[in-house]
């Protein structure tokens, strides 16, 4: 499957991708924030890739220009409650501090609530990574009020609350003709993702579906 806004484009991930996706999750970018700090092998990386459900958990290769930047996710997605946990680290770091991850992190969001019709994110975040909860809460995300660990805590978002925190962000980039909106994907992954082209009500959505 392959997701296309904002001038950048979200790529499923596949077993191409997993040295270069290991090599950025083991660097000193990404593995101090992660709740499992320890280094992982090329056959640690491929068990969770082939034990991974591919209905209930959609990781994607972040890209620019054809340039590789991070990985992003909806993980455990519960199709009964309609809700799912949202997840991205961005390994290229020469994209750390720009506006792709955000891009990235928006249409990944658009998608769960516009496509998949999800009516809930959550999001775990170290308590000491101040930087990314301040932008999770600009994008409508609030903490839960109980938590079970110390260090690291859940944040919850709703569909509502995502689209009313970035009106201003999504008004910016649509006058900026910037919001074309178009996903291609196998019928098989049409099937099993349950996609209705006729339930999505997105004008600049263009839906492809390939053999």
């Amino acid at each position: 499957m392959q997701i296309f806004k904002y001038g950048i484009v979200l790529t499923s991930l596949t077993i191409n991708e997993l040295e270069v996706v290991r090599n950025w999750r083991n660097s000193d970018d990404v593995r101090p924030y992660m709740q499992y700090q320890k280094m992982i092998s090329s056959r640690m990386q491929l068990e969770w890739f082939n034990s991974l459900n591919r209905i209930s958990n959609l990781y994607f290769v972040i890209q620019k220009e054809g340039e590789k930047i991070g990985l992003i996710n909806l993980k455990d997605i519960n199709w009964k409650s309609r809700t799912a946990e949202a997840g991205i680290f961005v390994g290229n770091r020469n994209y750390i501090n720009s506006m792709i991850p955000v891009l990235a992190t928006v249409t990944l969001m658009e998608f769960a609530f516009d496509v998949l019709k999800l009516i809930g994110l959550k999001a775990k975040i170290g308590v000491t990574n101040n930087k990314v909860i301040q932008f999770n809460e600009s994008i409508g995300y609030q903490e839960n009020e109980t938590q079970s660990n110390e260090e690291f805590h859940y944040y919850r978002v709703n569909a509502n609350q995502f689209y009313a925190a970035t009106a201003k962000m999504r008004e910016t980039l649509r006058k900026l003709n910037a919001n074309r909106f178009e996903i291609v994907l196998s019928e098989i992954e049409k099937e099993e993702l349950n996609i209705n082209e006729e339930a999505i009500a997105i004008p600049e959505l263009k839906l492809t579906i390939c053999n």
